[in-house]
């Protein structure tokens, strides 16, 4: 019977050390992977407040490009004038029947703002009054600024219902309205400043529009 050869393994303390450094590893990986999920999670946040941002800011262009009147900022004579909020006629709607104020999604004949159904948008104060869009700042959670509209609510009957706000975007910590001067005629001239975060992550918009269809009262 031949001998049995001397078969040398692995000694516990080689295994211990190799599972040691093993648990390095697999920790070291979980924190890179964890602050990647991180890095990940952020970038998408501020992506989404960035595309939230850039929407208000095409939303209330528009809506200052097709406004009849502004009621904030008031105009000034010979200086520029700013505020944290913006009034403007609403003058572009028509999901409405303006007899019934029954929803139609296709709309009607009239602009929903023609309360009087007859084809001219605001022409009496009492049977067909100014029907505001009101945006402006919520700060009611503090650690979270948001940018909200009030749209008129047409389904009802009263003048002055305003829907439930909606949130545009969230996370402001600068809006800003500013208006020309009637001197230098441009009263008509809307300037809009947005900005998201603080510091060095702060984003910031800024754009102009004109009330192509301003009242001169």
């Amino acid at each position: 019977m031949k001998p049995l050869k001397n078969k040398k393994g692995f000694t516990l303390f080689e295994l211990i050390l190799a599972v040691a450094v093993l648990g390095l590893i697999m920790t070291s990986f979980q924190g890179i992977l964890g602050q990647s999920l991180s890095t990940h999670k952020d970038t998408q946040e501020k992506l989404e407040q960035v595309s939230q941002a850039r929407f208000a800011m095409d939303r209330i262009a528009m809506l200052i490009r097709e406004t009849g009147l502004i009621n904030i900022p008031v105009a000034k004579l010979t200086l520029e004038s700013s505020a944290s909020s913006l009034e403007i006629e609403e003058r572009i709607m028509n999901f409405y029947n303006n007899s019934t104020h029954s929803f139609v999604l296709a709309g009607d004949a009239y602009l929903d703002a023609d309360n009087n159904y007859n084809y001219i948008i605001n022409d009496n104060v009492t049977t067909d009054p100014v029907d505001w869009i009101i945006i402006s700042l919520d700060t009611t959670d503090p650690d979270n600024t948001k940018l909200v509209e009030r749209l008129p609510d047409y389904s009802t009957a009263a003048f002055a219902d305003k829907m439930p706000e909606r949130i545009l975007c969230e996370n402001i910590t600068k809006f800003e309205v500013t208006r020309g001067s009637v001197d230098e005629k441009l009263h008509h001239l809307i300037k809009i400043e947005l900005a998201l975060g603080s510091g060095i992550n702060q984003i910031s918009f800024t754009t102009r529009a004109i009330a192509g269809k301003l009242l001169i009262l």
